[in-house]
């Protein structure tokens, strides 16, 4: 064994015993909160909850479940017992704020709630059935109670994350033992002022011991680092700024991107990552305005963030057409746009809650960051097709709604993409791409029970409104998503998550167990498996990339 790969599996064996350790000497959190909202956007969960932070009450914004496409819950506590939280309860009544007792599953016992009639709709939706938030920094080190001059310290936090995967494919190989780091720090000046400082750095092991991959994919992947949310926001009366690099996100169905429109993503893996692997921050700046139950939103992009797609040879490159005898391919770096004002973004959202429907309109300008491929064919001796990524402009109008009818909750999302840019199989063409308008819509039904299962279906297409004959894809192209979890026990979670194009058939398969070893430590592990055809939208391209993996995480 080299000396690389027996450094790399002795720091494995060191986490793994670690992991084991905290195990064992892991205690259970407290007994009970208060849920006071549930939001779609985790950017206004956050909000709300730095909010009650000023007003002393110490709360947190965590998604509902491990699933990246749950909602964001804003609890306050934990406390050791129903009565501590009860009082609280009544505090936040008093300071016009609505709410209910939930009782975390660390506990073992079945959580109990308040009256439904003590139950409200703070943000786009809320239930009482949602499972319990992850613990918060003040419970993970016994931080005092935000009403103790908390509020005047930085608050810190990150996470460390580590990721194996195995390709069970032939040719088998070790496909990724990437580990990232974060760490971020936040502070209130003052009423109006407050700043947030994160940064993220990865590097990818498995290239120590596995020689699979090609150089450029090596490179791509072995070390990367930058900052993320990095922002300072203001207030004045209604009005909320945000400059800096941030999440701006429009649109959240389970495992699917289509309002959101905004984020760059990081797409080396395909979807099969968590959301917050996935999405990538931009440099923006953002105003916002509450008009009672409206609410408008202005961004504006000066140095545009595009999609990662990774290198050619990579499991997940997103384009591996079938080269014809005698005829190379060759795929070009990406091509991004120069940082020149002609090339900036900039949207404009509108929303509204009214009688719990949570709807919103939007109008987003940019360079779109999935490139098109453009191809041209290069004569000679040997001859060959060169593939050339670019990001043209196009324009995106879209809305959302939700709805929150107690025993399911009701999501939609519709955009019209004007001028994006598809792959034609004719070969003569001159650029090898045809100019398109879509209309993309999903439609999606969730069902949370008391016993800990959430059950999740979507229906989506997409409409080529002046179809071109040449490209790869129907005029109509249909699918749907099928996503389940379930507390097995209380601390370990199954989910299932099937996404498949109804029109040929192909499919990705994301089975996965979470174990939570403590308060801050969990443990996962899964499989991606694909299939279908290779022409397909979903899966069956990387029909040879199905793996499994095990993905280790601690939260500070």
């Amino acid at each position: 064994m080299s000396k690389s790969r027996q450094g790399t599996m002795n720091w494995f064996n060191t986490a793994l015993i670690a992991v084991i350790l905290m195990q064992l000497h892991s205690t259970s959190l407290a007994d009970y909160s208060v849920q006071v909202g549930a939001f779609a956007d985790h950017t206004s969960a956050d909000r709300f909850s730095d909010t009650l932070h000023e007003q002393g009450f110490p709360a947190t914004a965590a998604p509902a479940s491990i699933s990246p496409d749950a909602l964001t819950l804003v609890r306050v506590g934990p406390y050791p017992d129903r009565e501590n939280a009860e009082e609280t309860r009544r505090r936040l009544v008093s300071a016009d704020i609505t709410g209910f007792l939930v009782q975390n599953p660390a506990s073992g016992d079945t959580a109990e709630t308040d009256s439904q009639a003590e139950t409200t709709v703070i943000a786009a939706t809320e239930t009482e059935n949602e499972p319990a938030a992850a613990a918060s920094m003040e419970d993970l080190f016994g931080m005092e109670d935000e009403q103790d001059e908390a509020s005047n310290k930085y608050n810190f936090g990150g996470f460390f994350n580590s990721k194996y995967a195995y390709t069970y494919k032939s040719p088998t190989h070790h496909s990724m033992l990437r580990n990232t780091f974060e760490l971020r720090a936040s502070d209130h000046l003052n009423d109006d002022i407050s700043w947030k400082i994160s940064a993220r750095g990865s590097y990818d092991a498995v290239f120590e011991f596995e020689n699979f991959y090609s150089d450029r994919v090596e490179d791509n992947r072995r070390f990367e680092g930058a900052f993320h949310e990095t922002y300072m926001d203001v207030s004045k009366e209604d009005w909320d700024f945000r400059f800096g690099r941030q999440h701006i996100i429009w649109g959240e169905m389970v495992g699917l991107f289509f309002a959101d429109v905004v984020s760059a993503k990081d797409t080396r893996q395909w979807v099969a990552e968590d959301f917050d692997m996935i999405r990538i921050p931009q440099w923006a700046a953002r105003a916002e305005r509450f008009m009672g139950d409206y609410h408008a939103e202005a961004i504006w992009i000066p140095f545009m963030t595009y999609d990662r797609i990774g290198k050619p040879g990579d499991d997940f490159y997103p384009v591996g057409t079938e080269p014809l005898p005698g005829i190379k391919q060759v795929f070009r770096s990406d091509n991004q746009p120069t940082r020149d004002p002609s090339n900036s973004a900039y949207g404009l959202r509108l929303s509204t809650l009214k009688d719990g429907w949570d709807i919103s309109g939007f109008y987003y300008g940019s360079r779109d960051a999935t490139p098109a491929f453009f191809r041209r064919f290069k004569d000679g001796p040997s001859p060959k097709f060169i593939f050339e990524p670019e990001h043209k402009r196009i324009n995106q109008f879209g809305g959302t709604l939700a709805k929150d009818f107690r025993n399911f909750l009701l999501k939609a999302e519709a955009i019209y993409t004007l001028d994006r840019r598809f792959l034609v199989d004719d070969l003569n063409d001159s650029d090898g791409v045809a100019k398109q308008d879509t209309v993309d819509y999903v439609i999606g039904l969730e069902h949370a029970t008391m016993g800990g299962t959430t059950l999740n279906f979507q229906f989506f297409q997409r409409w080529y409104t002046d179809h071109d004959s040449d490209i790869l894809f129907d005029e109509l192209e249909n699918g749907a998503s099928f996503y389940t979890s379930k507390d097995l026990t209380s601390r370990l979670e199954g989910e299932l998550l099937f996404i498949s194009s109804l029109n040929r058939e192909d499919w990705m398969l994301r089975p996965k167990l979470t174990y939570d070893l403590s308060g801050n430590w969990w443990l996962a592990v899964g499989a991606d498996i694909f299939g279908g055809e290779r022409k397909g939208l979903i899966g069956g391209r990387f029909d040879d990339s199905d793996r499994i993996y095990g993905n280790l995480r601690y939260t500070f």
